[in-house]
C-alpha cells in the first residue's frame, strides 16, 4: 500500500511543474505584427498610463474589477504604441532622453516645483517617475506623427469653418450668471496680521452660515462690499469677461444656489452664491472667428487622428486576446 501510494506521489510530482528549475510562461493577451504583449507586459505598463496606484484603495472585488479594466484599457493603449512606433520608424521620427527632460523641467519652472513636489504630484496621479518619461515620449511621439501625417489633411475653407459654427451654436452662447458676494476685504498693501483678521472674519460668517442663517442675511451683516451688502451681497447678472479671471472660473461652473468655498483675491476672500443662470446669445461669428477656426481644426485633427488609427489597425496584423 505504501509503494502504491510513493508510485502515485512520485507521477504526480513529475507531471507538475518544478518551480525552482521549470519556466515560467506568460499569457499572450495581444499581437501586433507578430510582436507579443503578455499579461505581465500590461502590468508593467500600468504606471506608463497613470494607474501606478490602481490597486491601493478598495475591496478585493472591487479591485479586480478594476484591475481587469484597466488591463483592457491598457492593453489597447499598447497596441496603438507599437504600431505608432512602426510609423515613427517610417517618418525617421525619435524622441530622444534630452526631449523628455526638457518638457520636464518645463513643467517644473511653469510650476515653480522641486525634484521631491514633481515625484510626489507624479504619485498622486497614478505615475512613477520612470512611468511619466514613458508617457510623455508616447505622448510627444504621437504629436510629431500627426504633425506630419494627419495635420496637412485638415481643410480649413471659410465654407466648413461656417458650418461648423452653425452645427455648434451651442458651444458659442454668451451665458450670464446673478451671483451674489460676501467680500471681506483687506487692505491694497495687505499684510500678514490683515489677512489673518479676513481669515477669522471669514470663519465667522461660515459658521453663521452653518447656523441656517442666509447667505443675504449674513451679507448685510459682514460684507465689506457697502453698495452690494446693502441688497443681500446681490451684484447682478455678469457676462464672461467681465469680471477677473480667477473669479469667473469660478462663479461660471458653480449651480444656481451653490455657494462657493472661500476664494482669495488682491481684493481679499470671497464667497460667493449663484442665484440665476441665463443662456444667453449666441455671438457674432466675426467676433470669435478665430476661436472657432481653433475648435474645428481641433475637432478635425481628433477625427481624422482616429479614422487613420483604425486603417492603419485594419492594414495590420493586430490581435486580442483579453
Amino acid at each position: 500500500m505504501v509503494k502504491r501510494i510513493f508510485h502515485i506521489i512520485l507521477i504526480f510530482c513529475v507531471l507538475m511543474p518544478f518551480p525552482a528549475m521549470g519556466k515560467v510562461y506568460d499569457r499572450v493577451v495581444g499581437v501586433v505584427n507578430g510582436d507579443m504583449i503578455t499579461l505581465s507586459d500590461l502590468d508593467t505598463a500600468m504606471p506608463y498610463y497613470g494607474m501606478a496606484n490602481l490597486l491601493d484603495e478598495g475591496n478585493p472585488l472591487d479591485k479586480e474589477i478594476r484591475l481587469r479594466q484597466a488591463r483592457k484599457e491598457v492593453l489597447d493603449l499598447l497596441i496603438e504604441e507599437k504600431l505608432l512606433q512602426s510609423v515613427a520608424r517610417r517618418f525617421g521620427i525619435t524622441v530622444d532622453d534630452e526631449v523628455i527632460d526638457k518638457a520636464i523641467e518645463r513643467m517644473k519652472q511653469d510650476g515653480n516645483i522641486s525634484d521631491e513636489q514633481v515625484k510626489k504630484e507624479l504619485a498622486e496621479q497614478g505615475f512613477t517617475v520612470e512611468g511619466y518619461r514613458h508617457f510623455l515620449a508616447v505622448q510627444i511621439r504621437r504629436a510629431r506623427i500627426i504633425e506630419a501625417a494627419i495635420k496637412p489633411q485638415v481643410s480649413m475653407t471659410e465654407e466648413r469653418v461656417r458650418n461648423y459654427y452653425q452645427s455648434h451654436a451651442d458651444s458659442y452662447l454668451m451665458p450670464e450668471v446673478k451671483i451674489s458676494q460676501i467680500l471681506i476685504q483687506v487692505p491694497s498693501e495687505p499684510t500678514a496680521k490683515d489677512w489673518e483678521q479676513a481669515k477669522k472674519k471669514m470663519t465667522r460668517v461660515l459658521e453663521r452660515l452653518n447656523k441656517g442663517a442666509t447667505f443675504a442675511e449674513t451679507a448685510a451683516l459682514y460684507s465689506d462690499d457697502a453698495p452690494s451688502a446693502s441688497s443681500g451681497g446681490d451684484l447682478g447678472f455678469f457676462k464672461k469677461g467681465e469680471m477677473l479671471s480667477m473669479l469667473e472660473g469660478v462663479v461660471f461652473n458653480m449651480a444656481v444656489g451653490e455657494v462657493s468655498g472661500v476664494v482669495q483675491s488682491s481684493q481679499g476672500l470671497h464667497l460667493f452664491k449663484v442665484t440665476e443662470k441665463k443662456q444667453g446669445s449666441v455671438l457674432p461669428f466675426e467676433e470669435i472667428k478665430n476661436r472657432v477656426m481653433e475648435d474645428y481644426y481641433r475637432e478635425e485633427v481628433i477625427r481624422l487622428y482616429a479614422k487613420w488609427l483604425e486603417d492603419l489597425k485594419s492594414h495590420s496584423d493586430v490581435e486580442k486576446k483579453l
